[in-house]
């Protein structure tokens, strides 16, 4: 069976049988799909390359020529189902009924909201080289590097004071960071001086969650 991520099944058996039930219905529902006579054709014709070569691949007697024969019958037959699920099978004329039926996978039409990031980043920073820090951040409550669902990156602002700040708003150099590490650039007359740093989420709607708490390091 397909897994998830992809309809075709990843198995040369599985995707034998999954061909079958397809080929089958796009032969009766050709006319009715709006499906080229010719296209139907190009994937029996394919399918019945790919079958002959897999029966050959699974002998005994099978040679690394018949294997390689199998795998290119396959990537061929393949291409031509993806495009033709791609350009001829994705439109209103099929129901959900009709893609199961196919093997397919049934659109997800359920919005769901993208909610404000309720947890903060955890910041690391390290000397990159000369005028340059490198910032890395993770999800406080998530051990991967993954981003919490529905942000689009973190809002990392930062500043050069004399004095630690008494909150985010005396911070006023910002930049969004899409990937993590994301590395600070400074000017040559901010050498030996200290930087404040805090980092939140923000989400695709551009709404941000809570601020870390407020770090520094001393500009290489």
């Amino acid at each position: 069976m397909a897994n998830q991520k992809d309809y075709l099944p990843y198995s040369d058996k599985d995707l034998s049988y999954w061909v079958t039930n397809f080929y089958t219905k796009i032969e009766v529902k050709a006319q009715a799909w709006a499906i080229p006579t010719a296209e139907v054709e190009a994937v029996g014709s394919a399918f019945s390359q790919f079958a002959n070569f897999l029966a050959e691949a699974e002998s005994p007697d099978r040679t690394p020529v018949i294997v390689a024969k199998k795998n290119a019958a396959r990537k061929t037959l393949t291409g031509l189902i993806r495009t033709m699920v791609r350009f001829r099978l994705n439109n209103p004329i099929l129901t959900d009924a009709d893609r199961i039926d196919l093997g397919l996978h049934v659109r997800d039409t359920t919005y769901t909201p993208v909610p404000v990031p309720e947890t903060r980043p955890e910041l690391d920073i390290k000397v990159l080289d000369v005028r340059r820090l490198k910032v890395a951040f993770r999800d406080q409550e998530n051990e991967e590097k993954g981003r919490p669902y529905g942000v689009n990156g973190a809002v990392i602002v930062y500043a050069v004071l004399d004095e630690p700040p008494a909150d985010v708003t005396a911070l006023g150099r910002s930049v969004l960071a899409t990937r993590t590490p994301h590395t600070l650039e400074f000017a040559e007359g901010d050498r030996g001086k200290t930087v404040y740093l805090a980092i939140c989420w923000q989400n695709n709607k551009g709404e941000r969650g809570p601020w870390s708490e407020i770090e520094s390091a001393i500009v290489p």
